[in-house]
Parts: C-alpha cells; sequence; structure tokens
C-alpha cells in the first residue's frame, strides 16, 4: 500500500491535516499527533499517519510567503490553488 500524503492546512488558530481534517501540529512531518484547536480532542480520535507533503490555507488574507516562512521544507500554495493530484 502506498504511503498516503497530505497538505497541512493553516488557519487563524489552528493548523489540520488535510486528508482527515483533525488537528495537526506545523512542524510535524508526517500526522502522528493531534493538536487541539480551542477544545480538547476526542480521545477516541486518531491522527491517520500521512505524510504532509505541502502546506496551503483556506483564508485569502495568507499569502504564500507566509505560509513558506512556516514551513520552508514544504510547498507552499495559495487558498485554492492545491494541485488535485498533489496528495494521495
Amino acid at each position: 500500500m502506498p504511503e498516503q500524503t497530505a497538505v497541512l492546512l493553516v488557519d487563524s488558530y489552528t493548523t489540520k491535516c488535510g486528508r482527515c481534517g483533525k488537528g495537526a501540529r506545523i512542524k510535524d512531518t508526517h500526522h502522528t499527533r493531534l493538536m487541539s484547536g480551542w477544545s480538547t480532542p476526542d480521545p477516541r480520535d486518531r491522527p491517520c499517519g500521512a505524510r504532509f507533503v505541502a502546506i496551503s490555507t483556506r483564508r485569502l488574507e495568507y499569502t504564500v510567503e507566509q505560509l513558506s516562512e512556516l514551513r520552508p521544507d514544504l510547498p507552499a500554495y495559495a487558498a485554492g490553488r492545491v494541485p488535485r493530484d498533489l496528495t494521495t
């Protein structure tokens, strides 16, 4: 089975995995730990384990440059600009 990949999605106060939608830690290379937003994660929730291959956002005010500063090791895409075939 090929490795699953995901986009790291940055929001105002949280970071999420684009594959499963659960909170992710911004510096992790794989979604192996959950990060809570404003509330405590459900103890039954589990991270999906996908490898982050890009960083993006759904917020129009964030620039590619700002995203690149957060994760210089990942390609950055503006809101709505992530290629559809990027994740598996």
